[in-house]
């Protein structure tokens, strides 16, 4: 691998790593608080998504006409998104723009405006698109089913926020919670290509070192995950939408990768068995798949599918006649040989684009604790075996909640 990174810190504990690519021209940059939605108490569920939002509005004196002209003069791609332990945000520019990207980006994490007339309207926008999410019915299985999988605790609530609350926030209520955020939450700095470290370091310490001392994060136990069976119905269904989620590993855990291992033979791609049989044998679905994510202390396993109405039970036998198999008697050595070279090509695709490079980095330091190079990821995939598969199988799937979505 012609790239090399090292993890530096300042003073206060805000981190920061350059990763330097050769034969690029460009230079991804990010800046990452690590404090999202399962970070925020009940009455400010959806304020870490609005905050998002709001950053873009105004910041250090321009409006946010004059922030999107300079993104495009740029002509990069800005971009931010929030998830249930961080916000980002994201730029790639020219190396000739590194000093300019990242000014601009903290410039919008650190001195936002949030005037009362932008939150007006901004608080309609994700009310919009919190409605935009509930009417999308694959999308609202899955809300209903992390929530009921989770319970009560923060990581169940939808990420997007609660509307009524969202309606109401005032901009001092959102600026006294951005002064909080900032106050509290771990900080990653990260740039992936043609980097120059030495301005990078410069203008970091310059950007962040006077921002106050992080506080140790304190250490709580995961919560632990409901499995029952659950039914609603929708006016709006025409098909009956399952879906059942299994607990999974953190991703920092040895078995975390045997797991995306497992994934991939089970529902990620054409060749799975998900696929295989409900779609291809069975006619049953269009889309059937499954997804693993992974988060710094638990993990979440899930499997869909979409069938008409009269054939749920026989979709639902189909995919647990499939789990038992896959731990009972484990994946073939066809699909090893072939799960295994595609996970090593889509690890080796990923790591030629830059944005991709710098999310998988940013990921192993804030949810794994460190870089991890190349070589020993692809050294880890290559010793999974078999046994590992159905182990890390039977462990998720022994128990799990099953969601149903029907006409009605």
């Amino acid at each position: 691998m012609n790239a090399s990174a090292s993890l530096q810190q300042l003073p206060n504990g805000i981190r920061f790593f350059a990763e330097r690519v050769a034969g690029r021209r460009q230079v991804a940059i990010s800046v990452t608080a690590l404090r999202g939605s399962r970070h925020q108490q009940p009455e400010e569920n959806g304020f870490a998504h609005l905050l998002e939002h709001m950053l873009f509005k105004g910041a250090a004196g321009r409006d946010a006409a004059e922030i999107n002209r300079l993104g495009e003069r740029l002509g990069g791609t800005l971009n931010a998104f929030t998830d249930r332990e961080s916000v980002t945000l994201h730029l790639t520019v020219l190396a000739e723009d590194q000093s300019a990207g990242l000014n601009l980006l903290a410039d919008l994490l650190l001195c936002p405006t949030f005037t009362a007339k932008d939150l007006v309207l901004e608080r309609a926008v994700v009310a919009q698109e919190i409605a935009m999410a509930a009417e999308d019915l694959e999308d609202y299985l899955q809300e209903q089913a992390t929530n009921s999988f989770w319970g009560d605790d923060s990581l169940g609530w939808p990420v997007l926020g609660k509307a009524s609350l969202v309606r109401r926030v005032s901009a001092q209520r959102l600026r006294a919670f951005h002064q909080d955020y900032l106050a509290n939450a771990p900080i990653l700095i990260a740039a992936v290509g043609a980097v120059d470290e030495n301005a990078l370091v410069k203008q970091v310490e310059a950007r962040f070192a006077a921002l106050p001392p992080r506080p140790q994060p304190i250490s709580v136990a995961p919560p632990m995950p409901y499995f029952a069976s659950r039914r609603r119905r929708s006016a709006h269904a025409r098909q009956a939408h399952l879906l059942w989620m299994g607990q999974a590993s953190a991703f920092a855990d040895q078995d975390h990768l045997a797991e995306l291992f497992a994934n991939h033979i089970l529902g990620a791609g054409m060749a799975s068995r998900l696929f295989q049989e409900l779609r291809e044998r069975r006619g049953l679905a269009y889309q059937t798949y499954s997804q693993l994510e992974a988060l710094s202390d638990t993990g979440e396993w899930s499997l869909y599918a979409a069938v008409p109405p009269g054939k749920r039970q026989e979709a639902a036998k189909a995919i647990g006649t499939i789990l038992t198999a896959l731990v009972e008697e484990g994946p073939t050595e066809e699909e090893m040989h072939w799960s295994r070279a595609g996970l090593r090509k889509q690890w080796l695709l990923g790591e030629e684009d830059l944005e991709t490079r710098m999310a998988r980095r940013v990921r192993q330091v804030t949810q794994g604790g460190r870089l991890q190079n190349e070589e020993e990821i692809l050294e880890r995939l290559h010793q999974i075996s078999a046994t590992n598969l159905r182990e890390v199988c039977a462990r998720s799937w022994s128990e799990r909640l099953e969601w149903s979505l029907l006409p009605g």
